[in-house]
């Protein structure tokens, strides 16, 4: 049975996500506070934990910070709850060495989710033999973290990996993102600033409201006259390639 600890000042929150981890056969411990939460640690020795950011005393990046401190927790899979959802937290905890984040209200789906992931993940890494989990300090979480984006979806935070995005269309105030799983996030963003955050190695705009991956081409076929259609490999509806674009995709694919 693979055991949680819970580190959450507010009394329902900390009780909700105790049961519903009980509901999974989980055996769960909870503190509700930072200082609490570290004894709590040493004693139980869990396969993960779950704390909270904004706490009184000992917040929780402070919690964080001593759990990295000390050799038998340091390896231990370490998971944000907060409400926060600017970019600067996210990647402040991130540099700390979280794991993941679970950003309040959420659904149980997602909490289960994020639990099974960092578990999975964690005993992935024991049968290999590494060492204790890396920070983005370390040149390959680098690497992984520079590979994705922090986008919000209404209220949901979440990083994407830039490979995956297949395109981006705009629509009033809001762009629609098709990722590679056929999933469609529509996010509150225009094509000008999602230019400015995608590498223009990979990504260009064939329209005034269309970017596509380059990764992503399955293939150009002639339109009439001097246009072009561009076929994504995992959308079925083609794309048309604006005059005013059509010389540097023509650059790009080589066509």
């Amino acid at each position: 049975m693979k055991k949680i600890l819970i580190i959450e000042d507010e009394e329902p929150v900390r009780t909700g996500i105790k049961d519903l981890l009980e509901l999974k056969n989980f055996k769960v411990f909870t503190a509700e506070g930072g200082a609490e939460g570290l004894k709590s640690a040493k004693e139980n020795l869990p396969d993960l934990i779950i704390c909270d950011i904004k706490m009184p005393g000992i917040d929780g990046y402070e919690v964080l910070k001593r759990i990295n401190k000390e050799e038998i927790l340091s390896s231990i899979p370490f998971i944000f709850l907060t409400a926060k959802t600017e970019m600067s937290e996210m990647r402040y905890g991130m540099n700390l060495g979280a794991d993941d984040y679970i950003t309040k209200p959420f659904m149980a789906t997602d909490l289960y989710k994020a639990v099974e992931v960092r578990l999975n993940k964690s005993e992935r890494v024991k049968k290999k033999g590494s060492p204790s989990k890396v920070t983005v300090d370390d040149a390959e979480s680098k690497k992984n973290i520079g590979e994705h984006l922090f986008i919000t979806e209404g209220n949901k935070p979440q990083f994407v990996k830039i490979h995956d995005i297949e395109c981006i269309t705009a629509f009033n105030e809001y762009t629609n993102v098709y990722l590679n799983n056929s999933k469609k996030l529509i996010i509150r963003k225009s094509l000008k600033e999602w230019e400015s955050a995608l590498p223009d190695s990979m990504f260009i705009r064939i329209h005034r409201s269309t970017i596509i991956n380059f990764e992503h081409v399955d293939r150009v076929e002639k339109f009439y006259d001097r246009s072009y259609l561009v076929f994504l490999k995992n959308i079925k509806q083609p794309f048309i390639i604006s005059q005013r674009y059509l010389s540097k995709l023509k650059k790009n694919l080589f066509f």
